[in-house]
């Protein structure tokens, strides 16, 4: 943000800016967008439990679009979330294409969430399908199976083929080279390399989810932070070394470093 802040927002039907012409990022523009993306991990899981519980009381059957059943009202607010995190993201992108082009995130970005939101979208196209009568049911001597076991079996199949083309194309979005060369900062030190239990744990742990989410979401929201970790290494505050007496080399601080005010809105 300290990168982008101050620079004019490009006016733009198809990005959906047109409005925001003559207007600049700011701290305010990052939060609208973390807000937007964090609240599907907000709706996922709450709407998880509410369909377990329709699903209890007979109220939700996949792909049954009845005003009477949980099934629309679930899929519309579905929709909502998973669109509105998309295009968060996208604006996101759209603001710091720029900056972010060296690392080339288009194919990390369309890889990691078409696993996510495209699977969804398509469960939803094989619902339309059945409700339709494009998917019959298979009523036969041997087996009888309803068109929502039928369409279910269709994404469940489909899913599997793209896997296997998205574990090839993930291949290329995400090189082992990046991991392979452990990179020396100036000071002629190695990055730590993290055990796969340690990264594992760190990955199935939501502590960092929450807290980002409480913090964008407080009313009380005043600064944006940057939480920083240090390890095995000599501890740096500001870009200077902190001098500091300690003979173990598997030291961890975490530090938060102040980057901007949010006093400006976007």
């Amino acid at each position: 943000m300290s990168e982008i802040r101050g620079k004019p927002i490009e006016s733009s039907c198809m990005y959906g800016t047109c409005c925001l012409w003559g207007k600049t990022y700011s701290i305010g523009f990052l939060r609208i967008c973390k807000q937007a993306t964090l609240q599907f991990c907000v709706v996922k899981p709450l709407m998880a439990i509410i369909t377990v519980i329709l699903q209890a009381f007979g109220k939700y059957k996949d792909g049954d679009f009845n005003v009477a059943g949980g099934y629309l009202y679930v899929t519309i607010v579905y929709n909502i979330s998973v669109s509105l995190a998309l295009y968060a993201l996208f604006l996101f992108y759209f603001a710091t294409r720029e900056l972010l082009s060296p690392y080339s995130p288009v194919l990390k970005f369309f890889m990691v969430k078409s696993v996510i939101f495209l699977s969804f979208w398509q469960g939803m196209l094989l619902a339309i399908l059945e409700k339709c009568g494009a998917i019959p049911k298979i009523d036969s001597a041997e087996v009888n199976v309803g068109e929502g076991t039928v369409a279910a079996g269709y994404q469940n199949f489909i899913i599997c083929i793209e896997m296997f083309f998205a574990a090839i194309a993930l291949r290329y979005a995400f090189t082992s080279k990046a991991y392979g060369d452990k990179p020396i900062d100036s000071q002629g030190r190695c990055a730590p390399m993290k055990s796969i239990s340690s990264s594992l744990k760190e990955t199935m742990n939501p502590h960092d989810i929450v807290q980002d989410a409480i913090h964008n979401f407080s009313p009380a929201y005043q600064q944006y932070t940057q939480q920083s970790t240090l390890e095995h290494g000599t501890p740096w505050r500001n870009g200077h070394i902190v001098s500091r007496t300690h003979s173990s080399s598997s030291i961890r601080d975490t530090e938060k470093t102040l980057l901007l005010s949010s006093d400006d809105e976007f």
